[in-house]
């Protein structure tokens, strides 16, 4: 045996001992060097692989060259798209998105003016510009995404070797501080290893070295680094996360995690990663998105983050042949099934929670990731969402006969109306699909573990008419100072008492980048949800002010076609209070203080106007450029009941004649308020101080009896209820209270009398 040789099995049995230090063959607290990127390849029967060991031990160098050359093959084949045909996608890429060009020099100048290619990876120091890195800054430098804005502008500028230098140098740089441990850990909450930054940072490098590969500047040695580096990063996630634990910072790592053991698949050990990661995705994928498809956290933003997540690894799976568990592809349906349900009129999503893309921003896209799901499902309902062409960012996850295959899908327009996401406490009230047509979503839901992007909204309201915001809700941004204020009661369209806000106790994370969480946040309970033709009834109730002795409910009926009415109903044990009610939007007062109006403009609007009891005060402000209207009135108990009528141009809008005569027709509905003197409506005799009446029936609020024809029905209290039909043959009562009451009813001689629940008939025959 020649010296080479001897060299060789040394080595390799000083990895068997690596790997028992280490649970895999491939060490995760130091690089390996260069012999070990050679002596850990398994063969498994790959000439190319015994060939490239056995030139190794007989030429080093001309191994290691090979070693590169073998990768650069294998990435082709294995990477989402093929680098040897780069120029032609750039080309491509640069017609779809011509305005692009701009966004990617701006962050290249960005990156490159903050930090020099040989980066410090440790607080405290000072940036180029002679400021302090903040904790915020550094996280965001660990993930490298301003670095793939510069492969970008790599091939923009004809192949600029510059930018390949300076991605190298700050490779190396990383590694090089892993070495000598100038690094943050995760015990500061800033670690640069830590799985989401790490595993953003592999996603993105990954990326880069593919832009890099057909450049001649970049050379063997760089891609060898490369190599190193995403092994030394796959055996960083491996160790640290040895089992499943919840949040989107697992996910992203193991997704990382999972996308180095595919395209790295030669090298010992790497089918563990493998199995491990797709082990903890499964359990990401079963505990963090709720049976009804919706990830658990209630954000849109983390929910189609988990999809991009979730998709990268069963695209690239798919590209190599191996095998994904088919409960994967079903839950990952069901994330998509989800996003209909929760679908606009205008193709959008409202926005929910921590949303973060475009701060203060009132919708969500749902383009780009619906295109996703027609790239894996194909389903007409999900392609209706999906955007007419590819997503920049879509566009580098797919091959070239994907993206032309995306022009000829097969769109169908959803048959579902008004649908709910029960596990995740979302209910939407939409009354059709013409881009103007009402929809309304109610947030009723906590999620059980980490509900650190939850926002100060239970049972909170996010509306649209016309194609307007009428009752619109924020995006926010960790960094802003008002961040919490963001998250909080008075930017959402909720009740609540002596202006306390929802979320109570607020704490800033110790990592300093302006992200929290709160002590308390309300715990939701669904009393009803019904979806009717022609109307919908949500009631439920939550527990933020019942350590105030004061219970809280929330009901909300559709008028399909015309508007709502939210009944906000306060019952106290005795003690003076002040019961809110916050809606938002820029609204004027339309001289009686219980009546406001927001226009917007193309001079369609809401109208806001109590027609039970009468706030004492209302006053308005704005931040942010976002308004606010809070009512206001004081008391042992306080019951609101709003309407909230939307009006498509100033000839729709509520007539002077309403407040006269307390009646108006519209859209199929007729409205009667009364004083205490009954009201009659065709055949319907009640003491409802509101009647809500159509072709079908009659909502009757605040009632304690009804009479048509021979029968009589009697509350214990007042309450709310549906009258089916309009006469003694067809009449047919549905309780519409927030807790049980008992009635009593009569029809001819016959008499029943007993309790009734929420939601349930009320016999009456």
């Amino acid at each position: 045996m020649n010296l080479r040789k001897t060299l060789s099995v040394i080595i390799l049995l000083l990895m068997s001992s690596v790997t028992t230090a280490n649970s895999g063959p491939i060490p995760h607290d130091r690089l390996l060097t260069d012999d070990e990127l050679i002596a850990l390849l398994e063969s498994r029967g790959n000439p190319a692989v015994e060939s490239i060991k056995q030139l190794h031990v007989e030429k080093s160098d001309e191994g290691l060259q090979a070693l590169a050359s073998y990768f650069r093959e294998a990435f082709a084949k294995r990477y989402y798209f093929d680098w040897r045909m780069m120029d032609q996608r750039f080309t491509d890429y640069q017609q779809r998105f011509s305005g692009k060009r701009g966004g990617h020099i701006r962050m290249k100048d960005i990156h490159m003016g903050l930090y020099p290619s040989r980066a410090r990876w440790k607080l405290p120091y000072e940036n180029l510009k002679g400021n302090s890195v903040t904790a915020y800054e550094l996280r965001h430098l660990a993930r490298q995404h301003k670095v793939l804005d510069m492969a970008f502008v790599h091939h923009y500028e004809e192949r600029n070797p510059v930018y390949v230098d300076y991605f190298t140098g700050q490779m190396r740089s990383l590694n090089e501080a892993f070495a000598t441990g100038e690094y943050e850990n995760d015990e500061g909450g800033n670690g640069v290893y830590e799985s989401f930054r790490a595993g953003y940072r592999a996603m993105n490098w990954l990326q880069v070295h593919a832009f890099y590969l057909g450049s001649e500047h970049y050379d063997d040695s760089d891609q060898l680094e490369l190599i190193r580096t995403m092994l030394h990063l796959g055996a960083s996630l491996h160790a640290g996360n040895p089992s499943f634990r919840y949040g989107n910072h697992q996910t992203r790592g193991m997704v990382a995690l999972a996308m180095i053991a595919i395209l790295f698949r030669d090298y010992a050990g790497t089918d563990t990663w493998y199995r491990d990661a797709m082990t903890i995705l499964g359990e990401h994928l079963q505990k963090e998105v709720n049976p009804d498809g919706f990830q658990f956290e209630r954000s849109v933003h983390y929910h189609v983050g988990d999809i991009y997540n979730y998709f990268r690894v069963l695209q690239l799976a798919q590209l190599n042949d191996i095998e994904v568990p088919e409960a994967w592809r079903l839950k990952l349906k069901a994330m998509f099934d989800a996003m209909v349900i929760l679908a606009r009129p205008d193709r959008r999503l409202p926005v929910f929670q921590d949303d973060t893309n475009d701060p203060w921003a009132e919708n969500n896209g749902m383009d780009d990731s619906m295109l996703l799901g027609a790239i894996l499902f194909d389903d007409p309902f999900i392609n209706y969402f999906a955007g007419k062409s590819v997503d920049s960012g879509i566009y580098w996850l797919l091959r070239q006969q994907q993206v032309e295959r995306l022009m000829r899908l097969d769109r169908r327009q959803p048959e579902i109306l008004s649908a709910e996401l029960p596990d995740t406490g979302y209910y939407v009230m939409r009354d059709g699909w013409k881009k103007g047509g009402l929809y309304m979503a109610i947030t009723a839901g906590l999620s059980e573990y980490k509900p650190d992007h939850q926002h100060g909204d239970m049972l909170g309201l996010v509306a649209r008419a016309n194609g307007q915001e009428i009752l619109p809700n924020y995006q926010v941004r960790y960094f802003l100072e008002d961040y919490d204020y963001f998250k909080n009661s008075y930017v959402k369209n909720v009740a609540i008492i002596d202006g306390i806000a929802q979320g109570q106790g607020w704490k800033s994370n110790k990592g300093g980048s302006g992200f929290g969480k709160w002590e308390k946040l309300p715990r939701p309970r669904v009393i009803t949800w019904i979806k009717r033709e022609n109307w919908d009834f949500f009631a439920g109730s939550h527990d933020g002010y019942d350590e105030m002795g004061v219970q809280y409910y929330r009901k909300v009926f559709f008028l399909k076609g015309l508007g709502w009415i939210v009944r906000d109903i306060f019952e106290s044990a005795g003690d003076n209070h002040e019961f809110q009610q916050v809606w938002q939007g820029h609204y004027s007062d339309e001289g009686t203080g219980n009546h406001h109006r927001s226009t917007f403009a193309d001079g369609s609007g809401l109208e806001v106007l109590q027609l039970g009891g009468q706030a004492e005060s209302a006053s308005t402000s704005v931040r942010r450029g976002k308004g606010n209207l809070v009512y206001t009135m004081s008391g042992e108990a306080g019951e609101y009941t709003t309407f909230l009528y939307p009006f498509e141009s100033f000839e729709t809008r509520i007539p002077d004649s309403f407040f006269h005569e307390g009646r108006l027709s519209a859209k199929g509905w007729e409205i009667h308020t009364a004083e205490g003197n009954g009201v009659v409506t065709k055949s319907i005799s009640t003491d409802a101080r509101l009647v809500l009446d159509h072709s079908s029936g009659a909502l009757l609020l605040a009632a304690t009896w009804f009479e048509t024809g021979d029968q009589r029905l009697e509350l214990s209290e007042r309450s709310d209820f549906y009258v089916e039909g309009h006469s003694a043959e067809q009449a047919e009562v549905t309780f519409l209270g927030h807790r049980p009451v008992g009635f009593n009813s009569r029809s001819g001689e016959n008499k029943v009398s007993g309790r009734v629940q929420p939601g349930s008939r009320i016999p009456v025959q």
